[in-house]
């Protein structure tokens, strides 16, 4: 399964089950699945709240689980989801954009390694080499050097990046909390929320 976890989207940094005399009246949990069938999700929360909307989705539907308080509700209403989904459509494509940069961070990261363990095995073969093949061995270190120097700073811009998405992922969450919140009340006062704690 596929998670995206847009940062601080429904007013709460990612948070585990306790006690709801702990938590402010301003936080809230939520696992939202589209219904695409690709196995995706938008979240913030625990793991346990992960666990328990699986429970109550059947198959692929859509379903939005909020834990708000010490009260858990789903939300199954095909046009609060709708406009649930477009609240957090910005977040999405911004998460994806994040998922990008993180999947070339990783391919990076992956030849930053492939070139480290060239490095070690240069230096094993330094330490037993003539010092006619030492001169050879150094050059390739060498240039192994500055390729690696250069990841490096590859490394570096990309992090740059993804901080900059991160913080405009918390302007959204921002911009996108009181919608949120708004959507979720309208959702328990019309009945269309069902109350599952």
């Amino acid at each position: 399964m596929r998670w995206i976890v847009p940062l601080l989207l429904a007013v709460a940094p990612a948070q585990s089950a306790v006690a709801s005399d702990r938590q402010p009246s301003d936080r809230m949990s939520y696992v939202f699945f589209d219904g695409s069938g690709d196995g995706s999700a938008m979240m913030s929360g625990s793991s346990d709240d992960v666990r328990l909307a699986e429970k109550y989705r059947a198959g692929h539907s859509p379903l939005l689980y909020v834990r708000d308080g010490g009260s858990a509700y789903v939300i199954r209403d095909a046009e609060l989801l709708r406009r649930a989904e477009a609240i957090m459509a910005p977040q999405r494509q911004l998460g994806e954009r994040q998922g990008e940069l993180g999947r070339q961070q990783g391919e990076l990261g992956a030849r930053q390694a492939a070139l480290g363990a060239e490095q070690g095995k240069l230096g094993a073969l330094m330490a037993n080499a003539t010092p006619r093949q030492m001169s050879s061995l150094a050059a390739r270190q060498a240039a192994l050097g500055e390729h690696q120097s250069s990841l490096g700073a590859q490394q570096a811009e990309l992090g740059e990046r993804q901080s900059e998405l991160g913080r405009q992922q918390a302007h959204l969450a921002e911009l996108a909390r009181p919608q949120f919140r708004a959507l979720v009340n309208e959702a328990i006062q019309r009945g269309l929320a069902q109350r599952v704690d």
